[in-house]
C-alpha cells in the first residue's frame, strides 16, 4: 500500500535515507540483518548470528534525540486512509484502534506527527574496519545463510539506523477541516478498563497524544552485503558501486566518502510503508 505525500515521510527519506515501517516494532534495531527478495524484506535476526564462532567485537550504538521529526505533523489527509495508517500504530502501542476510532466519529481528515523521537545509529565504516582487520567470516553453514547465498536474487541488508518513537498524536478535522472534536472521556474510560501502562495527554479539543514507555522503530536505513558462498567472506553489495565523494567526483585514495543507504523503495514520490 502506498500513501500521499506527507511532511513526515518527507523528512524520514530525504533527511535521513530512512525507509518507514508499516508496523512500528521493538525489535527492529541497529546491527539486525534483513533479507530482500524482489523488494519485499524478512527480518532475519542479529548480525552477530551471521558470523562463523560468533561475533565477538564490541560496537557503540549511539544515540541522538531528532528535532527535525518530533512532534511534526503530517499533511491533512483522508480519515479512513490516515486511520487505516494509524491503526497500525494503534494496535503497536497495545490498543484497539475500534476502541479509539469510535470516539473520533464524524471525522472527514486526520493528521498525526511522533513525539520523542531517538535516532539509534553505528558507524559503518567502523563495523567495516573491524571485519577487514579481524578476518571475520559469515557462517555458511548456516542453512539459512547458505540457502540466501545461493541465490543470486537475493540481497541481505543489514540495518545501520533506525528512528524510534514512545508517543504519538492525533488530530482530527471535518471535511472542511474544521476541527472536530475527539471524545477524550471515551478513550480515558476504555484505557482505565485494559491493562496498559499507555497513558493520553489533552492537547486541544482535536488533538490527543498517546504516551508509552517502550521506544518502538517506525523507520530505518540498511546497507547490503555480501557473503561469499564458499570463503564465507564479507563484502560491499551494489550500494557501494556509485560511491562518490562530497564534490561529486569519483572517490579515490583515501578521500572522504559519503556511503549511501539501501533504500527498499525508491518511489520518492508515494513512499512505501515496509512489511514485515
Amino acid at each position: 500500500m502506498r500513501i500521499c505525500k506527507n511532511n513526515i515521510t518527507d523528512q524520514i527519506r530525504d533527511l535521513f535515507d530512512a525507509n518507514p515501517l508499516r508496523v512500528p516494532e521493538a525489535r527492529i534495531q541497529p546491527l539486525c540483518m534483513l533479507e530482500v527478495h524482489n523488494k519485499k524484506q524478512k527480518y532475519l535476526g542479529e548480525f552477530k548470528f551471521l558470523v562463523k564462532d560468533g561475533f565477538k567485537h564490541s560496537i557503540d550504538i549511539k544515540t541522538a534525540p531528532v528535532s527535525e521529526v518530533s512532534n511534526v505533523k503530517t499533511k491533512k489527509i483522508d480519515f479512513k486512509i490516515g486511520f487505516d495508517i494509524l491503526g497500525n500504530f494503534i494496535k503497536a502501542f497495545g490498543l484497539d484502534p475500534a476502541a479509539i476510532g469510535a470516539s473520533v466519529k464524524g471525522s472527514g481528515k486526520m493528521a498525526f506527527s511522533f513525539g520523542n523521537v531517538i535516532r539509534k545509529y553505528i558507524d559503518t565504516l567502523e563495523l567495516g574496519h573491524i571485519l577487514v582487520s579481524n578476518e571475520i567470516k559469515g557462517d555458511s553453514d548456516n542453512i539459512f545463510i547458505a540457502d540466501i547465498t545461493s541465490k543470486k536474487d537475493v540481497q541481505l541488508a543489514l540495518i545501520t539506523d533506525v528512528l524510534t518513537s514512545t508517543d504519538f498524536s492525533l488530530s482530527t478535522y471535518k471535511s472542511n477541516e474544521t476541527h472536530a472534536e475527539i471524545n477524550i472521556p471515551l478513550i480515558q474510560e476504555y484505557l482505565s478498563n485494559i491493562d496498559t501502562k499507555l497513558t493520553i495527554e489533552k492537547v486541544s479539543e482535536n488533538e490527543v497524544k498517546f504516551k508509552g514507555n517502550t521506544p518502538l522503530t517506525y523507520a530505518f536505513t540498511c546497507v547490503e552485503i555480501n557473503i561469499d558462498p564458499e570463503t564465507g567472506k564479507f563484502s560491499r553489495g551494489q550500494w557501494l558501486d556509485n560511491i562518490r565523494s562530497f564534490n561529486g567526483t569519483s572517490v579515490s585514495g583515501t578521500e572522504q566518502i559519503k556511503i549511501p543507504k539501501f533504500m527498499l523503495d525508491d518511489n520518492q514520490a508515494n513512499p512505501l510503508l515496509i512489511d514485515f
